[in-house]
């Protein structure tokens, strides 16, 4: 018995041990050691979408020499969300994000009554919203003539796109609109901006990105093309695939498209960035990681 007793000492005591902890001096390190464990009452849903995002969270950081994006932050504590971590290792994840200026466009972006962060850690993401609130968004601010000047730009497209880009977001800002507004008045703005991209990628035969409009307006016909429709979105699909080859926009906007095209025809997704939506089969991802030379 007591030969037993030692033995389960030792092997809580060595289980423990490999549990990370993290602070705000360790966690850039001690999160590329990481591992995610299913804790009682995580969905498999859940731990398989947080497990992805945390492998692609370490590639995309080892691939950039082991320095962090905002990106990695937000997604990191997204995926420590999901797998019910302490609160308090979610805090630093938000914490570090919170040190890049892209948190303000987060925050409204995704701000709803069901975001994670506002009911987790909601003493340090109100003061984080707060602080947001108080510094207008940059494209508020932007002046349009000053912008295209200074990146030798079209004025007549950026002002268009830019036009786009408010009319996509509008309905969709939950602090200022209901969800009925968004229900009924959004749909009409998305039919509005997807005329006039097909109408601009007729004209220019190619992506509208950061060559053409800058990098405040890089990702605005990509979001166009997200909040449309499967046969928009499966039309545009090479014409994003080529503008992340040609860098006009991120690796991530492709990952996101294919996520949402293959959650609306099939409900399963590949790369984990759609939220509660499952994950494909291990063969499946990596057969379209394969077919879109993603690694």
């Amino acid at each position: 018995m007591k030969n037993l007793m030692t033995l389960f000492l030792i092997i809580t005591s060595i289980a423990y041990s490999q549990e990370t902890i993290f602070t705000l001096e360790n966690f850039d390190t001690e999160f590329l050691t990481y591992q995610a464990i299913q804790k009682d009452g995580v969905s498999k849903d859940n731990f398989d979408f947080a497990k992805n995002i945390i492998s692609e969270s370490k590639k995309s950081i080892i691939n950039n020499g082991n320095i962090y994006k905002f990106g990695n932050y937000w997604n990191i504590a997204t995926a420590l969300y999901m797998l019910k971590e302490n609160n308090i290792y979610i805090e630093i994840a938000f914490k570090k994000a919170s040190e890049f200026n892209q948190i303000c466009k987060f925050i409204k972006t995704f701000e709803n009554v069901k975001n994670h962060f506002n009911r987790t850690i909601p003493e340090i993401y109100n003061l984080q919203k707060q602080k947001c609130k108080k510094t207008l968004t940059i494209q508020d601010k932007l002046d349009l003539e000053k912008y295209s000047s200074a990146n030798n730009l079209d004025l007549k497209l950026v002002k268009l796109i830019s036009r786009v880009s408010i009319n996509d977001k509008k309905y969709r800002d939950s602090n200022r609109y209901s969800d009925k507004d968004f229900d009924t008045k959004q749909p009409e703005l998305d039919k509005k901006n997807q005329v006039i991209i097909d109408s601009l990628y007729k004209e220019y035969k190619t992506y509208i990105g950061k060559s053409l409009v800058g990098d405040e307006f890089k990702t605005t016909m990509w979001a166009v093309i997200q909040h449309s429709n499967p046969q928009m979105m499966e039309k545009y699909l090479p014409t994003i695939q080529k503008a992340v080859k040609d860098n006009e926009i991120h690796l991530t906007t492709l990952k996101m498209l294919i996520d949402r095209i293959y959650w609306l025809k099939y409900d399963y997704q590949i790369f984990g960035s759609q939220p509660n939506i499952k994950l494909a089969d291990e063969k499946k991802i990596s057969e379209i990681k394969i077919k879109y030379g993603i690694d």
